[in-house]
């Protein structure tokens, strides 16, 4: 990493969705590439890789020094990013995961003038509703702390008086949280010219996989999958794989309906950009894609499944509910019958 006099911008992502929230906010905040370092913080696993490293070279990234922090060397790395760090002044520090003890290493072990969190799907609800009831807790443990410590990491900085989030939610500012909308101007920019406007194959209805629920997950899933099949007869009907998500529990899950499971390899808001399909309606009990596709594709119909079993393991799901609403995204109950 070079040593310039000009202070460094470093984003922290782990995820697809962090990285586009990411790309967002180096437009926003006026970030050049050559003073700035995009850090790839032990993605999942290589679903999530192949997803990173794509949006990094759509997006822009290519001029922007980039370390990727693997799970199979990520300590080594890490000691070596931190030593680097330390030398440079950095005048902010995007984060995309506020309950991630990997990305709290950053924005508590160094020095930064402006500390600003970026979207993390439906998390960011929480995380915003966390710093008003308890403030920026810590999540990393007394022996991670020592670890740390070995590979020279002080954890010093203590939480900004006020907290900044960079989102595509409609969340308030206070007086503990100042906030700044976007409607993803970047994103919009790079795929515009890709959607076909002339698609004269049937269109599809795309369910859209999440790994949510916990034990209940798979009977609740198997129910809104029925549920879509019924409200859209003889449709062909695509379920989008969450990159968490594997054939080997949905498949025989979903057996007997008329249902194709696709990995798509990228975002589904990539997907549907560059994709000739057409699409009838998107559909999900709680998916943030729900609300990111609504914001992107406004003339798309998107469905949000009232499941009442899964409502109250979802935080602050009447809110959530209302804000896939205020940009459009309609509600159907499972105990509708078809369309």
């Amino acid at each position: 990493m070079k040593t310039p006099d000009r202070a460094l911008n470093v984003f922290v992502a782990s995820t697809p969705l962090q990285l586009i929230s990411c790309s967002e906010a180096r437009h926003h905040y006026g970030c050049c590439a050559k003073d700035s370092l995009l850090i790839i913080a032990r993605p999942d696993n290589e679903e999530t890789e192949s997803q990173m490293a794509f949006l990094s070279g759509v997006l822009g990234w290519q001029g922007t020094e980039t370390i990727r922090l693997e799970k199979t060397t990520f300590y080594f790395r890490l000691g070596g990013v931190a030593r680097a760090l330390s030398r440079r002044a950095i005048k902010r520090m995007f984060i995309g995961n506020k309950a991630s003890w990997i990305h709290e290493v950053f924005y508590r072990g160094f020095d930064t003038e402006q500390l600003v969190f970026v979207d993390d799907g439906l998390a960011t609800v929480t995380y915003y509703h966390a710093i008003h009831d308890e403030g920026l807790a810590s999540r990393i443990s007394r022996g991670k702390a020592r670890l740390l410590r070995v590979l020279g990491i002080l954890l010093h900085q203590s939480a900004p008086t006020v907290i900044a989030f960079f989102t595509f939610f409609p969340l308030q500012s206070t007086n503990k949280v100042r906030t700044v909308v976007h409607d993803f101007p970047v994103f919009r920019e790079t795929f515009q010219s890709c959607k076909s406007t002339e698609r004269q194959d049937a269109p599809m209805v795309g369910f859209l996989g999440q790994p949510f629920g916990g034990d209940i997950r798979l009977n609740r899933l198997r129910h809104q999958v029925e549920h879509v099949v019924q409200r859209h007869p003889g449709k062909r009907i695509v379920y989008f794989m969450h990159r968490k998500e594997s054939r080997g529990e949905l498949e025989p899950l979903l057996s007997g309906l008329p249902v194709e499971l696709r990995q798509a390899g990228r975002p589904i808001e990539v997907e549907v950009a560059l994709s000739e399909a057409r699409y009838q309606a998107f559909y999900s009990f709680a998916s943030t894609a729900l609300f990111t596709l609504k914001k992107m594709f406004p003339e798309t119909r998107v469905f949000q499944i009232d499941d009442g079993a899964l409502s109250a393991q979802l935080p602050y799901y009447d809110e959530v509910v209302s804000m896939f609403q205020s940009v459009g995204v309609e509600r159907t109950s499972l105990l509708e019958s078809a369309i």
